[in-house]
């Protein structure tokens, strides 16, 4: 039988059989936050949902190790220019991520700062949308706060940090350190931030690679917990800043970041390409609901 009628004949028998094509899905990849594995319970529960949705669909949970407990301990020390090039490389590795024309990226907390980095500097990759939950996108003031007020070795832990927190050796070594902003020492920032300052191209000389890697997004959903107290201020998730006169929120696109796009921010609001979204819960309080409308809004093949 002739080729062309050969793929007639298939074509028939699809639609005699009822049976439709299979549907290709975007890749997703997603980065855990501070303290967590890629191997946790929870990464598990949002993998489950987004197959049940998407049937078939590729999905790689980031690693730093493929030891879960040593994975979670690098998710506190570390350094993160090291974590986002190790990533980089991790991805381009896999075949239905170096080959696809577009992937989706999820980022809860520390990892989606993380993954703002890694498409900023990862440009052999093709990313579709970024969506982020709680992401400390403007810094944070604070240490992440013990999970047991009563800790109180947790509790002096932070506050040694916080005191030397501009310390190079703390920067290089410690991972919240490495995107802690306090727009009250703004300038201490500028010269010692080992990571944030520089994907938020705040200092004199710009790289022009992240505003044109950033801006190919499709869209860039920001997700807020408006009840959050690990990251504050909690409108850091959204790229808000601090007006150290007023002490008050600099609203997102009255920022210095926005203003003289840095990164590429305001020109993704002005194409549309900017949601954003609010969880009325603590931080990371995420309902399987509410996972479900982010995945059907923003995965698949939307």
């Amino acid at each position: 039988m002739h080729i062309s009628s050969l793929f007639n004949f298939q074509v028939f028998l699809t639609g005699f059989n009822n049976i439709p094509p299979p549907e290709i899905y975007r890749p997703v990849v997603l980065w855990h936050g501070l303290g967590d594995n890629y191997n946790g319970s929870g990464i598990h529960s949002v993998n489950d949902l987004i197959s049940g949705l998407y049937p078939g669909i590729f999905f790689h949970s980031i690693y730093i190790d493929e030891d879960p407990s040593g994975d979670q301990q690098k998710s506190l020390f570390g350094d993160a220019n090291k974590q986002v090039d190790q990533v980089c490389d991790q991805l381009k590795s896999i075949k239905q991520l170096a080959s696809a024309e577009g992937i989706d990226a999820i980022g809860f907390s520390q990892g989606g700062v993380l993954l703002r980095g890694l498409i900023e500097r990862c440009p052999h990759l093709s990313f579709h949308n970024l969506i982020t939950f709680g992401s400390p996108h403007m810094g944070v003031m604070e240490m992440p706060l013990c999970k047991d007020p009563r800790d109180w070795i947790c509790k002096r832990r932070n506050e040694l940090l916080k005191k030397q927190v501009w310390n190079d050796n703390v920067q290089r070594k410690v991972l919240p350190a490495q995107y802690f902003r306090d727009p009250f020492e703004y300038e201490k920032y500028l010269k010692h931030s080992f990571y944030l300052a520089d994907i938020n191209n705040e200092r004199n000389e710009k790289n022009a690679s992240y505003f044109t890697n950033l801006t190919k997004l499709n869209k860039l959903a920001l997700v807020t917990f408006t009840e959050d107290t690990t990251v504050v201020p909690k409108e850091s998730a959204m790229f808000c800043d601090i007006d150290t006169n007023w002490k008050q929120t600099i609203p997102f696109d009255k920022t210095n970041l926005y203003v003289e796009d840095y990164i590429g921010i305001k020109r993704l609001h002005e194409l549309g390409k900017i949601d954003f979204h609010f969880i009325e819960a603590a931080h990371m309080a995420i309902s399987d609901e509410f996972v479900e409308e982010i995945a059907l809004k923003y995965l698949g093949n939307t």
